[in-house]
């Protein structure tokens, strides 16, 4: 390459780096961008590259360096290609950068086995193997790609088992405007030794979403996601427990799953390039009940109507809905006649209530506080008419009958009123 002029080089221009890579026989370019116009009578230009990086205070950072001008090359305008022929001179990219070769043959998929220049020809490159990409010199520009190397993203996996999921990763290189090269954050090798590296296509990228604010608890039903398995998983909400903690439903595989707060983030969804922020549900009417969409595997409770247990709550997990308003159930505390298995019935939407959040309540109960007490493996509505000592209660029921109960037997009573939980008065 012959000596190029200082005057052919400015700040932000985008170029093309010549690298020797394991000897002189491979030749690679790798795109960069100027940082300082070379001084005049001065050989050398500073330049900050687009795909090698290095690793600095737990964060990636592009590799800044001071390179020969006889080096350096604009870059060459791209075009997306209809397909290649037998012999044609291309540029593989492969290695996060551009290596020169010949497509030695065409395989199904618009998939190819080039050789490389100044490689070994009777093994040829297998492209579908190795990931790599074609380009070809033109004079089409294309627009700009929609994200710039080092751009933080977030990739879609398609694989089985793991459909849906969101995994943070850094853009190392583009491939026209269409596809990217990402390497993932927390995501290595098969064996282990380095970050996972791959390309994947425009509908499977989006940028890391905008953080939101959640100093105050998850609500019921509301879409979060979740941090399992090194990613981020689309749920909902389907239970609040005690100490900011909650169970998770997740349609794609019908798991319900128990997360600390830390553990979730608000749901937001990508649209046409700007965030829009999921919503919990909304209801609206007197039939809230009837409106509910309890999925699978949602935990909820039951309002029994047999003689003797009217008024009392059993909590159980819904099965499936059955149509005609009624739900299969399956009960957490009541067994069938035989002692062999939990209990399982239909329920009408009117009987069933989400599981009331958890109200922390460590100090004790006041004289006629309306209270749940835990008796006969259900929650019963009463009234505190006499404070013991010791934590301990008489709570009078509405059928005239009064027991005594520890204070961990019992829980504030609410009420489910117009789609939310409201904290029952004296």
């Amino acid at each position: 390459m012959s000596h190029l002029s200082h005057a052919h080089f400015h700040k932000g221009d985008q170029i093309e780096v010549l690298k020797l890579e394991n000897g002189p026989n491979t030749l690679t370019y790798y795109a960069a961008a100027v940082l300082r116009s070379p001084v005049k009578q001065r050989t050398k230009i500073l330049i900050k590259y687009q795909t090698l990086m290095i690793i600095e205070s737990d964060c990636q950072k592009c590799v800044t360096e001071l390179v020969d001008l006889a080096s350096v090359r604009p870059m060459p305008p791209r075009e997306l290609n209809k397909c290649f022929k037998m012999g044609d001179s291309v540029d593989v990219y492969c290695d996060n950068g551009w290596q020169k070769g010949t497509v030695k043959d065409i395989l199904e998929n618009s998939k190819y086995v080039v050789g490389f220049d100044g490689k070994n020809m009777s093994s040829p490159m297998d492209m579908k193997s190795r990931k790599v990409k074609l380009k070809i010199k033109c004079s089409k520009r294309l627009s700009e790609p929609m994200f710039r190397m080092g751009t933080r993203v977030e990739v879609k996996s398609d694989e089985e088992g793991y459909n849906g999921a969101w995994y943070g990763a850094f853009v190392v290189g583009t491939i026209g405007n269409d596809k990217f090269m990402v390497q993932y954050q927390n995501l290595v090798t098969d064996d282990e030794t380095a970050p996972l590296r791959e390309v994947v296509n425009t509908e499977h990228i989006r940028p890391c979403p905008p953080s939101v604010p959640s100093d105050v608890q998850f609500k019921l039903f509301e879409k979060v996601d979740a941090w399992f398995n090194e990613g981020w998983w689309e749920g909902e909400v389907s239970e609040v427990l005690y100490g900011f903690k909650y169970k998770v439903y997740f349609s794609s595989s019908n798991e319900t799953l128990e997360f600390n707060h830390s553990g979730l983030r608000h749901h937001q969804e990508w649209n046409n390039g700007k965030w829009i922020q999921g919503k919990s549900m909304k209801l609206k009417g007197n039939k809230t009940n009837q409106r509910l969409k309890f999925c699978k595997g949602t935990i909820v409770e039951v309002k029994s109507d047999e003689v003797g247990f009217q008024g009392a709550w059993f909590s159980a997990i819904i099965i499936k809905k059955m149509g005609n308003g009624k739900f299969l159930v399956q009960y957490q505390s009541l067994l069938t006649d035989d002692g062999t298995d939990f209990l399982t019935e239909e329920a009408s939407a009117s009987d069933i209530r989400p599981s009331p959040p958890h109200i922390q309540h460590a100090y004790p109960f006041k004289l006629l506080e309306k209270v749940d007490a835990w008796y006969s493996d259900g929650w019963w509505f009463g009234c505190i008419i006499k404070v013991h000592k010791n934590m301990k209660y008489t709570v009078y029921f509405q059928a005239t009958e009064e027991l005594e109960f520890h204070h961990s037997e019992l829980r504030p009573h609410q009420e489910w009123i117009d789609g939310r939980w409201v904290a029952s008065s004296k």
